[in-house]
C-alpha cells in the first residue's frame, strides 16, 4: 500500500513539475515573442467582448430596443479593458455635441480595427445608435444584443433594402431625437489613409437635413496591427470635428459633400502623428469621460 501511495505522489509531484515548466515556458514566450503575444492577448480581447455582449443581453432584454443600453454598459467595459490593455481612448473635442443638445445628428468616422471600441466607448455621446452591416446581426452573443440595442442593421448587397431601411431611419431620427454613427468607409482599414467614403450616410444626412459631425481616429497602427502583429499599450487619439451643415443641400449634392467631408477628415487625419503613442503610460484608475 505503501509502495503505491509512493508511486503515486511521485507521479503527482512529476506532473506538477511539468505543469511548472510548460507554464515558464509560455511566460517566456509570451515575453520574446512577438507574434505568440499578439495572438494571446488578441484572443483574450475577442473573449472579453463575447462576455461583455452576455451582459448586454440581459440588459437589453431589460430596456429592448432602448439606444441608451450603450451608455449603461460602456463605462463597464472602457474601464476594464483600459486595466487589463493599457489602451485607452484621448477624445479632442467633446465640447462639440454640448452645442448640438437640441439637435440630433449623423456621426461618420473612420474605421481601422476591432480596438476602434475603445473609441465607441468613449466618444460615443447620448441618444446614439449605430449603423451596421446585416451579418453582423448573425455573430453569436453579440448580433442579438446589438439588436436589443437598437443597433440598424443594413443589408448592403440589397440595395432596395438598404434604401428602405435607411428611409425608416431618417424618420425614427427625427421623431425620436436619435444620433447615428455610420463608418462611410464600410470596412476597417489601416492603409495609412482612408478608404473610399460610401454615399450612404451623406444621403441619409442631406433627406433627414441633419448636420454631419465627423469624428477622426488617429493612425494607431503601432498599438495595434494584425498585419505586423502588433498589440501594444498607448493612447488611441481622437478628434470631434465642427459638424457639417447639410441644411438646403439636395440629392445632387450628395457626390459632393461626401468628398467635401472625407477631404476634410483626411486633413485633420494627417496633421498630426501619432506614431509614437504606444510609449505613452495609462494610469490603471483611468475612469471614463462623462
Amino acid at each position: 500500500m505503501t509502495v503505491v501511495n509512493n508511486a503515486e505522489m511521485w507521479q503527482f509531484r512529476f506532473l506538477l513539475l511539468c505543469l511548472l515548466f510548460l507554464l515558464l515556458g509560455l511566460i517566456l514566450l509570451y515575453r520574446k515573442s512577438r507574434s505568440f503575444r499578439f495572438r494571446i492577448k488578441y484572443i483574450g480581447y475577442n473573449f472579453v467582448i463575447m462576455l461583455s455582449a452576455i451582459h448586454w443581453t440581459f440588459v437589453g432584454l431589460c430596456h429592448p430596443f432602448d439606444v441608451d443600453n450603450f451608455h449603461r454598459c460602456s463605462g463597464i467595459l472602457y474601464n476594464f479593458l483600459v486595466r487589463a490593455y493599457s489602451i485607452r481612448a484621448q477624445v479632442e473635442g467633446l465640447e462639440i455635441f454640448d452645442t448640438l443638445k437640441e439637435k440630433n445628428f449623423i456621426i461618420v468616422a473612420n474605421h481601422q480595427s476591432s480596438l476602434d471600441v475603445f473609441v465607441l466607448l468613449q466618444t460615443t455621446p447620448r441618444r446614439t445608435t449605430f449603423l451596421a452591416k446585416r451579418e453582423l446581426l448573425y455573430a453569436p452573443l453579440f448580433g442579438f444584443a446589438a439588436w436589443l440595442f437598437g443597433v440598424v442593421f443594413v443589408d448592403r448587397s440589397n440595395a432596395k433594402s438598404a434604401r428602405n431601411v435607411m428611409d425608416k431611419t431618417a424618420k425614427t431620427m427625427r421623431d425620436k431625437k436619435i444620433n447615428l454613427w455610420i463608418f462611410p468607409e464600410g470596412t476597417r482599414s489601416q492603409s495609412g489613409t482612408f478608404l473610399p467614403f460610401k454615399k450612404g450616410a451623406f444621403h441619409l444626412a442631406i433627406q433627414a437635413q441633419l448636420p454631419i459631425v465627423p469624428i477622426v481616429i488617429y493612425d494607431y497602427s503601432s498599438i495595434f496591427n494584425k498585419k505586423n502583429k502588433a498589440f501594444e499599450h498607448g493612447i488611441i487619439k481622437i478628434k470631434v470635428m465642427d459638424p457639417i451643415s447639410t441644411d438646403g443641400l439636395a440629392a445632387d449634392d450628395v457626390g459632393e459633400l461626401t468628398d467635401h467631408v472625407r477631404q476634410e477628415m483626411l486633413k485633420v487625419f494627417h496633421e498630426k502623428d501619432s506614431s509614437g503613442s504606444h510609449q505613452n503610460s495609462v494610469p490603471a484608475g483611468e475612469k471614463k469621460n462623462e
